[in-house]
């Protein structure tokens, strides 16, 4: 992309392609560790590439996306009116990428929330000067401005909960991790998300009552043995998607990357200090966001932000923040919710024997293909990451460690 880019004199695709090249690399070595990327992608010419350090794909990448912002404000300066042609997303307006390369920057930047401290990795002065030159970093304003794409029937385009997939629908129930959350907090974004039990349902006629009680929507325990939730689903004891919301061919857009994620990282960094900014306001901004997104009402959002769930400081106030990403990362945002948590410990989860998982995972594994491959780099890349030549998903990468 870069390459045709320059070649044909479309210089904000060779932009847009060094921001596309800062997330591939971002995205496989948060998920794996140290990976290829000095040595990477030079074909026949070099097809055993040694591997980086994680931290130094991180800078390179961060720089990257740095360059890129740079670059694509002076083409819109210089090129006014210029468009995107055959964008998805924004529908060609360059100005709306620009803000989602910071805003993907920042999603980075708390990625690295564990190597704050690094003087040459530079977190804190990373984000700082990204929040502190609005001018020269302008991030989402809105939903407006989210990264998005609308589902349709067509192939290629068509959402999760498809109407014409009735196998589907009758399997989908949701886990009580979230549930109970939303329950708990009593969240209005519960309503809009899940069906009552057929069981509460059932219980009484009043069917607007029913789904205004929190305590009709049940989650199934996903640490429990799979026999026993199958055989709780078909009595009618879970919650479901919410029919209207989620079966048809539109549903809900699938989110790259929203306003109340940016605006909740941001709130966690001010959260810890990064920057001389207001984390409250910012704490409000992702939530009345990410409810508005699922059309709650303003009276309700304010009632939330002020007496449920208000902003508060201290580690329970962090816990606060990272708990209302988990349930505004709910089926968007990608893997966001996964790597929140993986980073973080925050919601805990519940784990048990009988499905033999007693833990969540830290990493992907290499592609075997390396092992036969490139095996000297690889297997080098191991022991300097972990020791040994051990590769499974409990290794604990650089990101990661304490």
């Amino acid at each position: 992309m870069m390459e045709e880019g320059e070649n044909v004199g479309a210089s904000e695709y060779a932009i847009l392609g060094k921001f596309f090249k800062a997330y591939i690399y971002l995205e496989m070595t948060r998920r794996m560790g140290d990976i290829p990327l000095s040595e990477a992608a030079q074909g026949v010419d070099n097809p055993t590439p040694k591997y980086d350090s994680q931290k130094s794909v991180y800078i390179q990448s961060l720089n990257w996306l740095d360059e890129a912002n740079q670059e694509l404000g002076e083409f819109i300066t210089n090129n006014p009116g210029a468009i995107l042609e055959g964008d998805l997303y924004f529908k060609g307006d360059l100005k709306q990428w620009q803000r989602l390369i910071n805003a993907y920057t920042i999603r980075m930047l708390i990625s690295l929330s564990k190597r704050e401290g690094d003087s040459e990795v530079n977190v804190k002065g990373r984000f700082a000067n990204i929040v502190n030159n609005p001018e020269t970093y302008p991030l989402l304003t809105g939903l407006q401005d989210n990264a998005q794409l609308t589902y349709t029937n067509e192939e290629g385009f068509r959402q999760t909960y498809n109407p014409d997939q009735a196998v589907y629908r009758d399997a989908v129930v949701y886990a009580s991790t979230y549930i109970d959350m939303l329950k708990t907090f009593e969240d209005p974004r519960l309503m809009q998300v899940a069906d009552p039990t057929k069981d509460a349902l059932d219980v009484n006629p009043d069917e607007a009552a029913v789904r205004a009680d929190f305590d009709s929507y049940e989650g199934a325990d996903i640490s429990a043995n799979g026999t026993v939730n199958s055989s709780k689903k078909l009595d009618g004891d879970f919650s479901f998607p919410h029919f209207d919301k989620y079966w048809n061919y539109v549903g809900q857009p699938g989110i790259f990357m929203s306003y109340w994620e940016q605006e909740l990282h941001i709130a966690e960094a001010a959260h810890r200090g990064w920057a001389s900014i207001d984390a409250k306001t910012h704490y409000d901004n992702g939530i009345t966001a990410s409810m508005e997104f699922y059309s709650v009402d303003a009276a309700e959002i304010s009632n939330y932000l002020t007496a449920k769930q208000p902003y508060i400081t201290g580690a329970a106030g962090l816990k606060r923040i990272l708990e209302q990403k988990y349930l505004s990362f709910a089926e968007n945002s990608n893997q966001e919710s996964f790597f929140t948590t993986r980073r973080t410990g925050v919601p805990t989860y519940i784990f048990s024997d009988e499905n033999s998982i007693t833990k969540y995972p830290i990493r992907w594994t290499y592609p075997s293909s390396e092992d036969t491959e490139n095996r000297d780099n690889y297997r080098a890349a191991l022991r300097a990451q972990f020791g040994a030549e051990v590769d499974d998903r409990d290794q604990v990468i650089w990101l990661l460690k304490d």
